[in-house]
């Protein structure tokens, strides 16, 4: 018997995203959708990873179109998947989450009917992937990619107590809190980083950051010089601050000029490479979002590896 691919688009759905989505509340969802997007079908996740299971899955099945229901995470687990699926099926994003920090970067609308809307009228864009290789929770080699950014070092430690508290008030507070009572124990990190093969260079660091998109962190324009299409990544190191010194100037990095202040450097890059100079050390990295290892760790961008419809 012959098998068919599938024609219509396949949403991934997060249920609990954002806020958590009731039955009601998806009810309405589903008839905005149908009248903005068209015919589509369903696949709700029930763990993490496993948007990244379905996109691989559907991807492999002809899909030609998924579309991430969700916050960055859900985002990232779809590139992921269909990373791995190697088929040149399209993606569409609709934003629903805590930090929607790839949404600002791609300009998406925030109500649903209209990210569809936009989503079905959209042009498909060939944009990078960065691919992460880094030591999983277990110590394993892991490879991952992202969409949006990477990072290491204080913004770890945020994103993991921000993705442990109540979202009630919002990204922005839900993250800036995080970083408040993140600064209670952290202690800046020290590194060696190496850019596209270059010698190693020892710097402490409050946080690095690799980016693909310019946002992270609920709102802070990490890497404002970054592009999804320009074929590098980038990085973005802040040096040795003082925990008086972070609360002082946090409000540069909101803005994205943050570039200007002498602890701050930035460089473009295809490949980055960062140990700990201690090797028992443990520093946490964090891609879109989530924190799924530490380092050591090597970032690579992918070109033009994505049709993203946008």
């Amino acid at each position: 018997m012959l098998a068919f691919p599938a024609v219509d688009p396949v949403v991934i759905v997060n249920p609990r995203s954002g806020k958590g989505l009731s039955q009601q509340r998806w009810a309405k969802l589903v008839a905005s959708l149908s009248a903005n997007l068209g015919p589509f079908e369903t696949r709700f996740t029930e763990h993490r990873g496993h948007a990244r299971l379905i996109a691989r899955q559907e991807a492999l099945a002809g899909r030609p179109l998924v579309v991430a229901f969700g916050g960055d995470g859900t985002i990232s687990e779809v590139v992921d998947g269909l990373m791995a699926a190697g088929t040149p099926t399209e993606m569409g994003i609709l934003p629903r989450g805590t930090g929607g920090d790839l949404r600002r970067t791609l300009g998406l609308p925030t109500s649903v009917g209209a990210a569809a809307e936009h989503m079905r009228n959209a042009t498909v864009h060939l944009v990078d992937v960065g691919r992460a290789t880094f030591s999983g929770d277990a110590g394993e080699p892991t490879v991952r990619h992202f969409i949006n950014a990477a990072s290491f070092g204080f913004s770890s430690a945020v994103a993991l107590k921000a993705n442990q508290s109540s979202k009630t008030f919002g990204a922005k507070a839900s993250f800036l809190s995080a970083t408040l009572r993140s600064l209670l124990s952290y202690e800046n990190a020290e590194v060696l980083i190496s850019v596209d093969g270059g010698e190693p260079q020892r710097r402490t660091i409050l946080l690095g950051a690799v980016g693909n998109g310019r946002y992270f962190g609920g709102g802070m324009k990490i890497c404002p010089e970054a592009q999804l299409d320009s074929g590098q990544l980038e990085l973005v190191t802040v040096g040795d601050l003082s925990k008086l010194e972070i609360v002082a100037k946090i409000h540069r990095i909101y803005q994205g000029t943050h570039l200007t202040l002498p602890d701050v450097r930035a460089a473009r890059a295809t490949k980055v490479q960062v140990w700990p100079a201690d090797p028992a050390a443990q520093i946490p990295i964090e891609l879109d979002g989530e924190t799924p290892g530490t380092l050591p760790a090597t970032f690579e961008v992918l070109p033009r590896a994505l049709r993203l419809r946008f």
